[in-house]
């Protein structure tokens, strides 16, 4: 065999390797885009994320400017400016409703903010207003620790009596029934500031030495997942009004979309756009109380 001839079929051998090891590569290049677009296409059409913050904080984080404090049983966006949580989220449940523990009335400030960006006790002493809860203490009677934690003022705004001792009272009341009868909840309560048009606004109103800004309405924004797997958002925006307000809760029933409007966050970013988009513009007609 000449030199020549030997190096043909080398040369021979050579392409017809390189022809298999270029369509080997071709395959699994095709393999890897597929499995790529799979990937896509599954999460475009994933219904809904895992839960986040311990399951407290469901779908995506609302936004909003602050510190954010995981109090284990809640979650919230401090303003350290305006010394009021702008949200508090948390996660509710039949099972997590269970329990007996009585309220332990231990207000206190929070120690994981420092001095000077808190609220203080004395900030509401003899302020007019009550330490409205964001996380009512009545959702976390399961134990000694969950009860203490909605006494930190992190949790708590500046409210007004009547709206505190009344429709909110009863509001509260509801969606615990709306916990233990329908489904799990994911529950956000937060402050805002408007003027009399119904436009966001800074705050205005502040007590104590510390100057706490006083809310002029606060909302609640709930998706309930029921027991057969259908989802649900309810949302309320009511007035921090010296006055009792008139008639029940579903009277201050809003779409999301509007609380979104009015707070400039984003709730359930996190949900598949079209479920999101299709619950958060419908006023929900359902509820449970009045």
């Amino acid at each position: 065999m000449n030199t020549l001839t030997a190096w043909g079929r080398t040369g021979s051998r050579c392409a017809t390797l390189a022809r298999c090891w270029s369509g080997l590569l071709f395959c699994v290049a095709l393999v890897l885009v597929s499995s790529c677009s799979a990937g896509r296409e599954a999460a475009s059409h994933a219904e809904l994320p895992p839960l986040s913050y311990g399951g407290n904080v469901a779908f995506g984080l609302p936004g909003g400017d602050g510190i954010i404090l995981d109090k284990t049983y809640f979650v919230v966006l401090f303003d350290t400016a305006a010394l009021v949580p702008r949200w508090v989220s948390c996660r509710l449940t039949k099972e997590s409703l269970e329990g007996s523990v009585e309220r332990t009335d231990d207000f206190r400030p929070d120690p994981d903010l420092p001095a000077g960006r808190r609220s203080e006790l004395e900030d509401y002493r003899l302020s007019g207003f009550d330490r409205g809860h964001m996380a009512p203490a009545a959702d976390f009677a399961t134990s000694r620790e969950a009860m203490s934690a909605t006494f930190l003022l992190s949790n708590m705004a500046p409210q007004r009596p009547a709206l505190n001792r009344g429709i909110w009272a009863q509001l509260e009341k509801d969606i615990r029934l709306l916990a233990q009868g329908h489904g799990a909840l994911c529950v956000l309560t937060g402050v805002l500031f408007l003027d009399s048009l119904q436009r966001p606004v800074g705050a205005s109103v502040f007590i104590g030495p510390h100057r706490v800004a006083v809310p002029s309405h606060f909302f609640k924004v709930i998706l309930c997942e029921h027991a057969d797997g259908t989802w649900e958002m309810f949302a309320f925006v009511m007035a921090n009004s010296s006055s009792a307000l008139p008639g029940g809760p579903r009277q201050y029933m809003k779409s999301v979309d509007e609380v979104e409007a009015l707070s400039g966050l984003d709730f359930f970013s996190g949900m598949n756009d079209e479920t999101e988009e299709l619950l958060e513009r419908a006023v929900a007609i359902s509820w449970v109380g009045q």
